[in-house]
């Protein structure tokens, strides 16, 4: 599989093109089926696993939930030095936009999820949510303190422009701080922005933040990379305006649609997979977070852990020629 790696003064990881999402690990009582998936995730070469402290608090009994699988699964499978977690912290209360990176919530947020996950370390540790009215210089001694006491390995922050990515890590370099390592963004095929997927605290890959993450050559961590089903599910022929996914269905998108489709009659692969294979593609490291209900959507996903697609083709997806 296609990696990349991720080295500080005190630790090493690899970074696989896909990375298995588990934010609809929703139940408590559900071990055996969601061990089936991470069990076939690994052995089909994946080795890295996303999840969140807030996940799947939308739930009225959800709180846990999916952390305390892959802690289950874990200490079951005797594999952590084997695996690398990724969790999120910093999350707004379900239903608030207050933020909460102050020390003692981030601290709170940070032991849950080592509880949780059975573990006494987290290989990457992300800001969940950020709030530009915190300065970073409040924010990275934070991490930096959990980074020296070896609770986390590496610092990552989700839904943060790059803006703040680099104000961020040039106080940790002036400070000789751990500095942000890693990013995770919305980043399909299909373009989303904050106003289209109605969510004003997300951050979704445009020109301005693509040309950040080239020229530093910043490794990406994309969630939603197929779209929320969009190229998969309208490629059936299910109307876009009846699908939650229509929020992608935009005239630029339908024309990329209709690209992935002569791209998958012309190579056999799935139309839910050619759009890793695109993420696969790019200048700078793409780790694809992807989710799945299906044990066959996983098989399916992971054939794309080696795709690559030339720079003709990439032009041909988004429209360019």
């Amino acid at each position: 599989m296609l990696s990349c790696v991720l080295k500080n003064d005190r630790y090493e990881i690899k970074l696989p093109a896909l990375t298995f999402g588990a934010a609809d690990f929703q139940r408590h009582d559900n071990d055996e089926e969601y061990f089936k998936f991470l069990d076939r995730y690994v052995e089909l070469g994946g080795w890295c696993i996303d999840t969140a402290r807030v996940y799947c608090d939308w739930l009225e009994d959800g709180h846990n939930a999916s952390e305390g699988v892959i802690g289950r699964w874990i200490k079951s499978r005797n594999c952590r030095d084997k695996v690398v977690i990724a969790t999120k912290g910093g999350h707004p209360e379900m239903g608030s936009k207050q933020a909460r990176l102050s020390r003692d919530e981030l601290t709170k947020d940070l032991n849950e999820s080592l509880e949780c996950l059975q573990t006494d370390y987290i290989d990457i540790y992300f800001l969940h949510r950020d709030d530009v009215t915190v300065p970073v210089e409040e924010i990275m001694p934070v991490l930096n303190d959990f980074y020296q006491s070896g609770k986390i390995h590496f610092i990552g922050v989700s839904n943060w422009t790059t803006a703040r990515i680099e104000a961020a890590n040039k106080f940790a370099a002036e400070n000789s701080m751990e500095p942000i390592r890693v990013s995770q963004i919305n980043y399909s095929l299909a373009h989303a922005s904050a106003e289209t997927l109605g969510d004003d605290t997300l951050v979704c890959m445009d020109t301005k933040e693509y040309s950040w993450y080239r020229r530093n050559n910043f490794p990406v961590m994309a969630f939603s990379p197929q779209a929320k089903g969009f190229f998969a599910k309208l490629a059936k022929g299910d109307a876009a305006n009846n699908l939650p996914e229509g929020q992608y269905a935009t005239t630029a998108n339908l024309a990329k649609l209709a690209k992935v489709k002569q791209i998958t009659k012309k190579t056999g692969m799935t139309p839910a997979v050619v759009p890793l294979g695109y993420l696969n593609s790019q200048p700078f490291f793409v780790s694809s977070v992807f989710a799945v209900t299906k044990m066959w959507q996983l098989e399916e996903d992971m054939c794309a852990q080696d795709l690559i697609y030339d720079e003709k083709t990439l032009a041909f997806m988004e429209n360019k020629i």
